[in-house]
């Protein structure tokens, strides 16, 4: 209860001093003169004249991505929240969104958005923030938005100007869908400057021993982990591999680990620590259980690929105990059955539809302590908390007892003996996020 009221203070502190605090993005800089596009793009990215001004929490796409906008310190573009406050309307008087808010840093190298997939490209992302529940929108509202943030960018001064800088026109001669599209356009290309500086002491001990970065073309991520384990054993074996601060052997015992045992190499592959794609881990079905009893996920009534409409409101909810039928599955909602990558040689619609129940992406590794707590339903606040589950759910999986479980999971072998090495390499991940102030 302390901590949900420490974190309404600071919500309430943030959003009272928006106008006044001074907005900085130092993981942006590297260029002598930012873009007149980019410019443009953290200005509209720090502005809540286009959230609904009919919610009680006026909101932009920065007051769920913060970096140094809050009293409890600095953020990896992430808030605090188990899940993100959403403004309350009086048809629907929810205070939380639907998962927890992830850094967005190195968002441009993602091939879509959203821990679903919802989204193709940032700027669909920024267009749907827009006139979407963050916003404080409802369904069916999304001309409405779009005509606020039409009147916001045309009648201010500022913004003209600053799309005559950026793209040599004059929103007032321009229509709505055009204005909105470059609007979308100057905000994603912001959002593409936000980038790791790859600079942790994993990324330092890496090229302190001349150890690949990241897997060749064409190599498949079990191989290079096994080319990456191969090589730290032969310098260790000559006694050539160099430690240093913030990489010392216990973090290189947790990195022996995740290369081999512990299995996560598989799907946090290096140098971003994501493969981009989507998994069931068993969180969906945790949190299900955790609300309705033991075995209710397994009993939920899904349909199969003829009768679904997707996406489907009822199946992109969390679950409460007032609608047992509301349930968070994931990709399942967003996957096309034709043309996706996921989708096995011979494998029907029916069977690719059931196996994706419960997909989510693969977040990054990076700079976790920036961006706790974890997971989309952000139920984890410490990596010892995360490897602890992970053992737990592997378990479950080997017994067959998480639904449409991922083959990757049941593959996890975490001891307990190799919890604190672990957790000393996922610190070592962790840039220092101060030195860019």
């Amino acid at each position: 209860m302390l901590k949900r009221v420490l974190l309404f203070t600071a919500a309430v502190f943030w959003l009272c001093n928006a106008s006044v605090i001074v907005w900085r993005a130092p993981l942006a800089q590297g260029r002598s003169v930012q873009s007149a596009v980019v410019r443009l793009g953290e200005q509209l990215f720090r502005d809540n004249r286009f959230s609904t001004s009919e919610g009680d929490l006026p909101a932009s796409c920065s007051h769920c991505h913060l970096y140094d906008e809050d009293p409890q310190g600095l953020r990896a573009y992430a808030d605090f929240f188990n899940r993100s406050w959403v403004s309350s309307r009086s048809q629907d008087v929810r205070r939380l969104e639907l998962r927890n808010s992830p850094t967005i840093l190195d968002v441009g190298e993602m091939p879509r958005l959203h821990y679903d997939g919802e989204f193709a490209s940032l700027e669909d992302l920024v267009k749907g923030t827009w006139a979407g529940r963050p916003m404080g929108w409802l369904p069916g509202e999304e001309a409405k938005a779009y005509a606020q943030t039409h009147k916001v960018l045309t009648q201010d001064a500022a913004y003209r100007t600053q799309f005559k800088a950026a793209f040599d026109v004059d929103v007032l001669t321009l229509s709505r869908e055009n204005t909105i599209n470059l609007a979308a356009k100057a905000v994603a290309e912001f959002m593409r400057t936000l980038k790791s500086r790859r600079t942790s002491p994993y990324d330092q001990f890496v090229r302190a021993n001349g150890l690949p970065e990241a897997p060749a073309t064409g190599e498949s991520a079990p191989a290079f982990a096994q080319k990456l384990l191969a090589q730290l054993s032969a310098r260790e074996s000559r006694q050539e591999l160099k430690l240093m601060p913030g990489f010392d052997s216990l973090a290189l015992q947790g990195l022996k680990a995740f290369l081999s045992t512990a299995n996560c190499a598989v799907c946090h592959v290096p140098p971003l620590f994501t493969d981009q794609s989507y998994h069931n881990l068993g969180i969906s079905q945790r949190e299900y259980d955790q609300i309705h009893g033991a075995g209710k996920f397994a009993a939920l009534s899904i349909p199969g690929a003829t009768e679904a409409k997707r996406p489907s409101r009822q199946f992109r909810e969390f679950p409460t105990r007032k609608n047992p039928s509301d349930v968070d599955l994931g990709h399942w909602n967003f996957v096309d059955l034709k043309t996706s990558p996921l989708r096995r040689a011979g494998e029907s619609d029916e069977r690719f539809l059931q196996r994706m129940i419960g997909t989510f992406k693969t977040p990054t590794l990076r700079n976790l302590n920036y961006s706790q707590p974890y997971l989309h339903d952000g139920s984890l606040h410490t990596f010892e908390d995360l490897l602890h589950e992970f053992k737990r759910l592997s378990e479950l999986a080997r017994a067959g007892q998480i639904r449409e479980g991922d083959d990757e999971l049941a593959r996890i072998n975490i001891a307990e003996s190799d919890v604190a090495p672990l957790a000393a390499f996922l610190q070592s991940l962790n840039e220092d996020l101060k030195k860019y102030r």
